[in-house]
Formats: C-alpha cells, sequence, structure tokens
C-alpha cells in the first residue's frame, strides 16, 4: 500500500484523512479499507477524531 510520504505534518495527514473519511461516507470505499487506512497513521493523528472509528470491533 502507497504511504503519503511527502510531509510529517500531522495536519498534513489529518486533512487527507478527512478526506478518505469523505469517501467512505459517500459509499465509495468499503469500512475495512477505511479503517486500513486510518490504522497505517494511527500514530500520527488522533482517531477519535473520525467518525465511527471503534478500535474493538477492529479487534473482533
Amino acid at each position: 500500500m502507497n504511504i503519503i510520504k511527502k510531509r510529517k505534518d500531522s495536519a498534513y495527514y489529518f486533512a487527507a484523512l478527512k478526506l478518505i473519511e469523505q469517501l467512505y461516507k459517500d459509499g465509495q470505499i468499503p469500512k475495512f479499507m477505511f479503517h486500513n487506512i486510518l490504522n497505517d497513521y494511527a500514530e500520527l493523528v488522533d482517531l477519535s477524531a473520525f467518525v465511527e472509528y471503534d478500535e474493538k470491533e477492529d479487534a473482533a
């Protein structure tokens, strides 16, 4: 999977992930894909800012 590597600024990653979140909300990408992308950047951004993200659900 490609990883965003342009900058190390967390605001940059957050903005990109919010755009991906909108794709999920619009039904353009499946839930598992959205969660996998978020998990790739979990150490850089606060995942609680994203809709319907529940770590308990992913662990099951």
